[in-house]
């Protein structure tokens, strides 16, 4: 083999080399972003933002006319569902909290559904699927509960008053089950964003 093609062949082999770290590299590149949770926008970081935080007190009237005061519901965890009857994310969790509400008892756990919508449209809603626990106009109410735009958004606030998780999306019963039955916020309590 001459000098000439064997500095061709190194050449080539170099190439190659080259080549191949490139997308070795591009592909852990991929791969980090892949298996890494996807950035948060902005009703994320401000959700987050409350964990942690004493839930902020409000009143609101059920579609049974029955006022609901939060302070008087400490001792017991509280599952806020932020929803609509459009919302098809919000219809396919919806099942899952009606199956926790039959499971568990209300001496323990209150859910309230919270949304825009009238009240004529949220009962007819009610009614034709079932819905087992409070629902309530969206109004009147503090931050963070007014600053919510999308929605499912689920809060989970323990005996204590905190707000312990503050999640956007729809959710399973599996988890909405661990939630209800979890120990109570642990750490320090933070003050309001």
């Amino acid at each position: 083999m001459s000098a000439e093609s064997k500095n061709s062949l190194q050449k080539k082999l170099r190439i190659v080399l080259t080549l191949l770290a490139v997308v070795i590299a591009l592909l852990a590149v991929e791969a980090f972003y892949y298996f890494s949770n996807p950035p948060l926008d902005e009703e994320q970081k401000m959700l987050l933002t409350w964990e942690g935080v004493r839930a902020p007190d409000f009143t609101v009237t059920n579609l049974d006319g029955q006022a609901i005061h939060l302070a008087d519901l400490r001792g017991k965890r509280v599952i806020l569902n932020f929803w609509a009857t459009w919302c098809v994310p919000c219809q396919q969790e919806l099942p899952n909290f009606i199956k926790l509400r039959a499971e568990t008892s209300p001496t323990n756990l209150v859910i309230l559904g919270f949304s825009t919508e009238d009240d004529a449209t949220q009962k007819t809603f009610a009614q034709r699927n079932g819905i087992n626990y409070p629902l309530a106009q969206l109004k009147n109410v503090p931050s963070p509960y007014q600053d919510i735009q999308k929605i499912p958004v689920t809060m989970i606030i323990d005996r204590n008053g905190v707000i312990q998780h503050a999640i956007l999306g729809p959710q399973d019963f599996e988890a909405l089950k661990k939630f209800a039955g979890e120990n109570d916020f642990s750490g320090v309590v933070k003050s309001s964003p």
